[in-house]
């Protein structure tokens, strides 16, 4: 039986019926919207991530998404989702994603990869120091 990896950070997903297609499970694209928000919880945890309307200068983007399904997925569950930021390189990260059900299955692996973009200058930059601390700090502290 294959392990699938549970990442320390996690947030509780409740399906919506509205979440649901014609095949009666979740739509393949929400997925992608519940790694999302997982995502935004995780960087406003770690006071990265601020949406507060304000333009910024310089942020993450989205350069690669990718998804692995595993089970389908019904109304009314509810998903556990973890995330982790690995692959640190200069200018670049990947956040992976688990997503659980209620009975400890892995329904979706997901891994992203991200870019630091100069909004000003339109190119790629240098991951900022403060960035690569509170991360770095994160993922090392013990469960």
């Amino acid at each position: 039986m294959k392990v699938f990896p549970k990442y320390k950070f996690k947030i509780l997903q409740e399906v919506a019926w509205g979440d649901m297609d014609a095949f009666g499970h979740v739509n393949n694209v929400t997925y992608m919207k519940y790694f999302e928000n997982a995502r935004a919880k995780f960087f406003t945890h770690l006071s990265i991530w601020e949406s507060n309307g304000i333009s910024v200068k310089s942020g993450m983007v989205l350069s690669h998404i990718e998804m692995d399904y595993r089970k389908q997925v019904r109304f009314p569950e509810k998903l556990v989702v973890t995330i982790s930021v690995q692959n640190i390189t200069k200018k670049s990260f990947q956040v992976h994603c688990s997503m659980w059900n209620e009975f400890d299955e892995c329904v979706v692996l997901s891994r992203a990869h991200f870019l630091w973009y100069d909004f000003v200058g339109h190119k790629v930059m240098s991951l900022p120091t403060s960035f690569l601390d509170t991360v770095t700090q994160f993922e090392a502290e013990s469960v």
